[in-house]
């Protein structure tokens, strides 16, 4: 079996390559100009180029009976139109070349962005996208590019929506966490009581694998998580213990939301503290949602069963940092 992966030098991309490989499969690799490809297994093929280059993403294809489409603008700071170029349009030039190409199936990474902050806790994948954002609209054109390439059965589709993900050689998530926390405090909003699903790289590859063989999976959306229920303050107290730091907790009422963003940001910058840039009220309303979700089809349909959990893979991770 041979795999285009895009967004091979990425965080899911990378580890998604090597299992890849491990397996015995020839992997094809989309390298973005001015990435560094050394870290990439022996045997992955590399191309360089872009999302917005039709005759790279045919090479990328030809021959390929699967393509991992991983790549994407993470960078919510980034300007809305070039969040919607990448992830939207993008998807829609994958999927075009893969078409084009023959190959069968194309296993999209999307998000549960595209739930946005309104969605009820325990959200499943019927759940209404309303996404609260550029990232998470842009998440919503790119699987309905999909679902609509799968109906007109040009290509197999496959949505997986991965929550925040974790993990060795992550350039964002955990090292944002883990300054913040060293900053010696954290905002706690509404005491810290909302859910917030994580899920390891390694869960997240195996769900890939499984999303390219099993044929029940075509034309679904599946939500990737590690399947515990955790608060925003269970977590805060885990990782401040794993890193060995105190965490001053600081209460931000419901009703203060507002008001509080404003005095935490200029009390932040005085101090020099890090994290300013989370200090929005858009993201202390964030805190509010129940970002917890369903993997009750992942499970049925893909045999998936998370393999890691915070508790366990977290301290040792995090001991990279103290």
């Amino acid at each position: 079996m041979r795999a285009f992966v895009t967004g091979a030098t990425g965080f899911v991309g990378g580890h998604l390559a090597e299992a890849l490989v491990r397996e015995g499969w020839e992997v094809r690799g989309l390298v973005r100009p001015g990435r560094d490809p050394s870290a990439l297994p022996d045997g992955v093929e590399v191309l360089v180029g872009t999302l917005d280059q039709p005759e790279v993403l045919q090479a990328g294809c030809r021959g390929c009976q699967v393509v991992f489409h991983v790549a994407a603008e993470l960078d919510g700071a980034a300007p809305r139109e070039r969040i919607l170029a990448v992830n939207a349009a993008g998807t829609e030039n994958v999927l075009r070349a893969a078409a084009d190409s023959g190959v069968q199936r194309v296993v999209f990474t999307s998000s549960v962005a595209v739930y946005g902050e309104a969605a009820p806790e325990g959200a499943d994948e019927d759940t209404p996208r309303r996404p609260s954002h550029a990232y998470g609209e842009s998440k919503v054109l790119a699987e309905d590019a999909c679902f609509r390439y799968h109906a007109r059965e040009l290509v197999e589709a496959v949505v997986l929506r991965p929550c925040f993900i974790y993990g060795p050689r992550d350039r964002h998530f955990t090292p944002n966490a883990v300054r913040v926390l060293r900053g010696g405090w954290f905002p706690m909003v509404a005491g810290g009581q909302a859910p917030l699903d994580l899920v390891h790289v390694e869960d997240v590859v195996q769900a890939h694998l499984l999303a390219a063989r099993r044929p029940e999976a075509a034309g679904r959306a599946y939500n990737v998580t590690d399947g515990a229920r955790r608060t925003v303050r269970d977590l805060v107290r885990f990782a401040a213990r794993a890193l060995g730091v105190r965490v001053r907790e600081v209460p931000v009422p419901v009703w203060a939301i507002a008001p509080a963003a404003v005095l935490l940001r200029a009390a932040a910058r005085l101090a020099g503290a890090p994290g300013v840039e989370m200090l929005s009220p858009g993201n202390l309303r964030a805190m509010l949602a129940p970002h917890h979700f369903s993997i009750a089809r992942a499970r049925a349909d893909l045999g998936y069963q998370p393999r890691h959990q915070v508790e366990a893979t977290l301290p040792a991770l995090l001991a990279a940092y103290r």
